[in-house]
Formats: C-alpha cells, structure tokens, sequence
C-alpha cells in the first residue's frame, strides 16, 4: 500500500522489531534486494530532506517487479492462501492511481511463502502477529462482488512487485562514521553507507485475476426454488490493472521534471497486455479447485456458472471459455476449473472473464436453510465531516462499503453529501438475500467516510494538479504557493465516518417488521436497515 506519508524515516527504530528471518533459496526475499543500488527497482529519498519534492524518490516507481525491478514489465506468478482483513484504503499517493485501491491482506500457503520478503515480517508490518501478503487493485477496476471477505480461500495470479512507497528503513550508518544514512549518496557522499535494513513489502499488486472460493453458503441450484449448500467461487480476470498495472506510471523517471510532467493519464499502457506478442493476461490459463460442500448423503453434484459482464479494455469482450473437470471420487470431492485466457475463439484471444461459479449437491438430506433478505433502506447523516480548509475546497460527497457474511457491495446515492445533508435522510438501495442454516448468523459490517480534497488528485498528473493550485510553468514563482496547496489538499484525507458491526442469530435472525436504526462507532451516521424472512427450505 502506497500511503500519502511516502517515506516515514524511523532513525529510532531497533532491529528488535524485525522478526528474525532465515533467507534462501525457499525462504523470503530480501527487502534490501529491491533497492536501484541492489540490482532492483526502488529508491528512497536522501536520508536529509531540503524540500517536500525530494520524497518523490520513493514513488520513483512506486511499485517495482520483485525479479528484474529495473524494467516494468514481469511474468504473473500465481499464489494461494486465505483472506484475513479486507478493506478500501483510504491512504494511496493520488498521482500514482486513479480510484483508492482494495486491500485484501492473505496468509499465504505454505508452499506459497516464498513470495513473502523480510519486510513483510517486519513486526509493524505483521497483521496480528503473522505476516501476510497484501492483495491490491483498484476499486475502479476490481467490482466489490469479487473482493473477498475474512476467511475466503483466495488463488490470485498477478504482478508480484515491491512497495517501493514504504522502505520503512532502519537506518545505517556512514562507514567509520556514526552518521546516520540509507543510501551510499547521503551525504557525505562517497562514503558508503553500512548495516542499513529495509522493509519493503512484497504485493500481488495489481493482479490480472482472481477466484475468491466462500464455504458455508447456499443457493438455488435447480429451478424447483429449493436452496442446498454451496461453495461459492467469484472469478475475475481483467487486463485493467489501474495506476500500478500501467507502465507509463510505473517506469522510472530521470528527472524531476519527467516525474511531475508525466503523461500517464488517461492510462494508456496495460502491463497485463505488454508486451505485445507475449502478454501477460495470455501468457497462461488461470486454475483453482472449487471444493464441493462437505455433505454426508449429497446426490447429483454440479457446478453451476452465472456469467458476469466480460471485462474488456476498449475492445469488443471476448469471455474465455472455462475447462471443468470433475474429481468426484477423491476423498474431499471437487472441481477442477481453468480459465482459458490462452485458448482463442473466434481466432481471437479472450479479453477476460467473470463469473460466479457455485458447486453443490442438487439432492442435499438434512439441510433446512432460513431464505433471508437484508434491504439497506438510507442513511441520516449526523455529522457531514467536512472541515473548512484555508485555500482548497473539500467537495461534497461520501463513500460506503457492505459487507454481509463476506459479501461486498458499493453503495451508491452518497455523492452530494455536504453540511446541509446533516439531519437529512437520504434513500439508498441496497439488498442481499441469502440462505443460511438454523446455526448460521447475519453478520452485517459497514464502513464509511466523507470525501476529502485528497479524492480530487487521483487520475492526474503532479503537474496538472499543481497548475490547478496556481502554478505557471512560466512562472517558477508561483511554484511555492502551489506546492503547498497542493501539501494541504494531500493532507486533507477522507474522513472516517466510523463502521458498523452487527450480528443476528437464530432462531429470528433478526427479522423485523421495524425498520432498524444503528448509529456507526464514531456517531457520523445512522443506517437505516430492514430484514425479512422469506418462505424456508427444508430438507430432502
């Protein structure tokens, strides 16, 4: 994650917060490896800063291929684990991006961990004492359907990269000297620098697709309306991989000029379809196993696909077709299922995919499901959140995310919040339905947050935003006054308007014929939310 504090230097850290970590050929990569000097693709800013732009070394790319970091372009590499945390950042350098990246945080497997690097064991790294590997792409190119939930299995396959935007470096010292530095150029220049320690993360940042496989669901499988427990897999494959899958924003700049200049925007240079010829989203199918639902007696097993719209970049969607085979006979039951991203049809290559896929029993025994709806009705703002700031204007609007037993939703109709929503209902529409069993709960999670001046720099360059301050190209006395109303609009960030956690057990699970009313942790705003109970599903 790429946050708007580019470069904290922590001279007072001790390596004492670095878990000790054994590297080899199967062990983590070294951070250090990630640096230009080293043979990768990353830079920090001189440990002594004269001005704000000198931080920009550390979004020089801000992302760098962990193998050949020098150069933008990579080979996917596919990885396995679990879901852990999932959220909307609300921290990403703007210039580098052009919508607030999703992050989902994954344990990896253990034959996966090989594509962590000591950085990610770095203790203020660690996510509950464990290191993860962080999934990031953008909302704007990833559909909240497909992002995972806590506990979902995940396969991804992407661009495997170091955050350069976070050395979160442990200092070292002038050879001879007990001058403090982070590179051989610190000053004094010419002295090499010693016993540095970098923490640069490793990512799968951005990937080209994703399955995402949730267990202990239910779903209409056949047209007799009957529910039966399913494993739920929701595929994604696109060559949209934002600001970090674009290689005009992530090639190294020679000057500074070119850094603020740079002609990125709109985005024009998919890495995932460069180069041409060997493009990574051709390069190779993508394949997971999607586990059919652990069920003494299930009869009649299927693998059900609900097609989505195919994603595409400017061209007619082409969906890849998928490869099921079934293994019915191993001893956990399962299918088999490839994406064939390098299978033509129609003699032309697929332009993505998307789909959910359920796998289940259509004869279930002893399965009685509760069919629930959650409707998300409005929302009354209490406190708008947005400040008066000397010199830059904070626009109006909120963003809201739902998350129901591990289902996402964006939520819309947020976009002309202001002061004078305060005390106002405003209408929303939203709603899940899902089948839960008699031990099952509802557990409804909302985040929200009032758009900040920092929202209104994505998808531009430095240089645009800075002429948008006041700068004249003509006038280098007009840069200082732009550059810090462009510091302040940075440091205006979205605002929190807190979360909501709630949870409903049988047998009612909550349905109501009231409408509920639950104000959010820091009291910003209060839902308004109804659930219904909808006709049962019993066993066979």
């Amino acid at each position: 994650m790429a946050a708007r504090r580019i470069c904290t230097l922590s001279i007072g850290l001790v390596l004492a917060l670095a878990m000790p970590v054994a590297t080899g050929a199967d062990g983590p990569v070294d951070s250090n490896s990630a640096l230009f000097a080293s043979g990768g693709g990353c830079y920090v800013p001189p440990i002594v800063q004269t001005s704000a732009l000198e931080q920009l070394a550390a979004v020089n790319p801000e992302w760098a291929p962990v193998v050949n970091g020098g150069s933008p372009f990579s080979a996917p590499v596919l990885l396995h684990g679990t879901a852990v945390e999932s959220h909307v950042s609300q921290d990403d350098f703007p210039a580098g991006h052009v919508s607030f990246d999703q992050n989902t945080e994954i344990v990896l497997d253990a034959a996966d961990e090989h594509f962590l690097a000591t950085g990610n064991y770095f203790a203020p790294n660690l996510n509950n004492g464990r290191p993860t590997l962080e999934l990031e792409w953008e909302t704007g190119s990833y559909p909240a359907w497909a992002w995972a939930g806590d506990g979902d299995r995940i396969v991804a396959l992407g661009r495997w990269i170091f955050d350069c935007g976070h050395p979160d470096p442990i200092p070292g010292h002038k050879d001879g000297t007990s001058i403090p530095c982070l590179t051989d150029t610190d000053q004094p220049a010419g002295v090499p620098c010693v016993g540095v320690v970098l923490n640069y993360r490793s990512e799968l940042h951005p990937p080209q697709a994703v399955a995402v496989i949730r267990s202990g669901g239910a779903a209409i499988l056949q047209g007799d309306g009957r529910a039966v427990p399913v494993t739920q897999a929701d595929v994604y494959v696109s060559a949209d991989g934002g600001g970090a899958g674009d290689a005009c924003v992530v090639t190294h700049k020679t000057s500074l000029n070119a850094i603020l200049g740079a002609p990125c925007f709109p985005l024009h240079a998919p890495l995932a379809m460069l180069p041409s010829g060997s493009a990574p989203l051709n390069s190779r199918d993508f394949s997971f196993d999607v586990p059919l639902p652990a069920l003494q007696g299930g009869r009649d097993p299927i693998l059900r696909v609900l097609t989505r719209p195919t994603p595409t970049l400017g061209t007619t969607a082409i969906a890849a077709p998928l490869l099921v085979v079934p293994h019915l006979d191993a001893a956990s039951p399962f299918y088999e299922v490839t994406v064939r991203m390098t299978q033509t049809v129609d003699r032309t290559l697929p332009t993505g995919f998307a789909a959910t896929l359920l796998a289940g029993w259509q004869r279930a025994p002893a399965s009685p499901l509760v069919h629930l709806r959650v409707t998300v009705d409005g929302v009354v703002i209490n406190d708008a959140l947005k400040p008066t700031v000397p010199g830059i204007t904070i626009p109006p609007g909120w963003k809201m995310q739902t998350e129901l037993n591990g289902g996402w939703q964006e939520i819309g109709g947020l976009d002309g919040i202001s002061p004078d929503s305060v005390g106002q209902p405003t209408p929303l529409s939203a709603s899940y339905d899902l089948f839960l069993p008699r031990t099952g709960s509802v557990d409804l999670h909302v985040v929200a947050a009032s758009i900040g001046c920092v929202d209104t720099l994505f998808a531009h360059s430095l240089l645009a935003d800075l002429i948008r301050f006041g700068f004249n190209p003509a006038d280098p006395s007009t840069l200082n006054r732009a550059l810090q109303l462009g510091l302040t609009c940075l440091d205006t960030p979205e605002r929190s308007a807190g979360s909501i956690d709630i949870s409903f057990g049988g047998p009612k699970f909550g349905a109501s014929d009231t409408t509920y009313q639950v104000i959010s942790s820091n009291g910003a705003f209060t839902l308004e939310f109804r659930i219904e109970r909808l006709d049962d599903t019993p066993g066979d």
